[in-house]
């Protein structure tokens, strides 16, 4: 893990009084001790020095669940010292379309406190209570349209910064914090869509999803996104903001697209490049496809078989002697019509799948044809994917827990 270079203006001395102070609101000591003992020592706290703390207390044996019951009470404490800290936010980068979705998500609810107050003011039984009422529920619903904002943060954001040592463990707080948010957001649509109007209970909900999503704005712009800005690169944001176009934007318009970067490399150091997601050995790549309880066949753009998955229980005769052989060649001749329009119908862009299920030897087969597309939408091939779905079929209800047994 590559550690980064921590700004001059870093106290070691505030991060551990800043450490001593939550710890000691988790251990129950005295509330109004700490703050005498230790405020003082906190002016000038930095973004990364939060999050060095957090680290800190994770690895001191601290729970996640321990410590998101006491943050609220630390952040008020450094509130006014974290908004005195000043850091650049670049327009365009990657932290800047975080930051203008929260900005978005602010002026939104903004708009819902309105709406909640002029209910207070208007008579249940009234046509405006149930028009604006109804205006709310929308705006409620729409809550659930920023979660990309979370995903991207979780899953492109934070591994990015877990590159930099001293962000892996805090960053889990946020993840939990944003799992809480999204129940909650869960549970008021359940409760308007149940409700003719608002009452105490649903006013408790909203209250409690209110100070969740607000806070989390605090807590990311004042401490996540500068700290972000320090370490962060260029290329870092290039691939980020490509990353983020992939899952969306919240609340705001996608920025303009930008021209991609150069090609990289198909293969580094023995590895193959899989795309932009990652690099694996030959190894670990033949190993992973074989362990897929799934037939996976490739055919390439020449209609010629160029691969196929060696699985511990095939569905259909493989051997390596189809390799280079023309598809229309491996199926009955009752078929080839049917490949052929298939694979046609790829090519020309007509279709993207096409799925069979069948009942072979007492188990129900499912057999699926992808297109394969370049980056660029041209036809590079088909991929067929045949599955048993026998017991998958049986499935109902739910299964959380691991019932292994020894």
């Amino acid at each position: 893990m590559r550690r980064m270079t921590i700004k001059s203006g870093f106290s070691e001395e505030r991060a551990d009084a800043l450490f001593l102070l939550f710890s000691g609101f988790i251990d129950g000591r005295d509330g109004k001790e700490l703050f005498d003992t230790y405020k003082p020592l906190l002016d000038g706290i930095t973004p990364m020095e939060v999050l060095v703390m957090g680290d800190r207390l994770l690895k001191s044996g601290y729970s996640i669940d321990s410590i998101k019951k006491q943050v609220e009470k630390v952040f008020n404490i450094i509130i006014p010292a974290l908004k005195e800290y000043e850091w650049e936010e670049s327009h365009g980068d990657a932290v800047y379309w975080l930051m203008e979705e929260n900005r978005a998500l602010a002026a939104h609810m903004d708009e819902m406190k309105v709406k909640i107050r002029e209910l207070s003011s208007l008579e249940e039984s009234s046509v405006e209570y149930s028009s604006v009422y109804s205006a709310l529920k929308k705006d409620f619903r729409r809550l659930i349209d920023f979660e990309p904002h979370y995903l991207k943060t979780e899953n492109i954001l934070f591994p990015f910064l877990e590159k930099h040592s001293y962000f892996e463990q805090p960053l889990k707080v946020i993840w939990s914090l944003d799992d809480d948010i999204r129940k909650v957001i869960k549970e008021i649509n359940s409760a308007l869509d149940a409700a003719d109007s608002l009452g105490i209970e649903e006013h408790t909900v909203i209250g409690r999803l209110f100070m969740l999503m607000m806070r989390m704005t605090y807590k990311e712009n004042l401490v996540v996104f500068p700290a972000a800005a320090e370490c962060l690169n260029g290329k870092d944001d290039a691939d980020m903001l490509r990353m983020f176009a992939e899952i969306g934007f919240a609340f705001v318009e996608p920025p303009a697209e930008t021209d991609s970067a150069e090609e990289p490399k198909a293969c580094q150091e023995g590895f193959i490049r899989m795309g932009g997601t990652g690099f694996l050995s030959v190894n670990q790549l033949v190993r992973m496809m074989n362990s897929l309880p799934v037939d996976i066949t490739f055919v390439d753009e020449n209609d010629e078989v160029k691969y196929f998955s060696e699985p511990k229980d095939r569905f259909f005769t493989r051997s390596p002697a189809v390799i280079g052989r023309k598809v229309q060649n491996c199926h009955p001749p009752d078929s080839i019509d049917t490949v052929n329009r298939i694979v046609e119908s790829f090519r020309n862009g007509d279709k993207s799948e096409a799925k069979f299920w069948i009942n072979l030897r007492g188990k129900m087969l499912l057999i699926c044809y992808y297109a394969v597309r370049d980056n660029k939408g041209t036809y590079i091939g088909t991929v067929e994917v045949t599955q048993d779905i026998t017991e998958i079929r049986e499935l109902k209800g739910e299964k959380r827990l691991l019932d292994w047994e020894g």
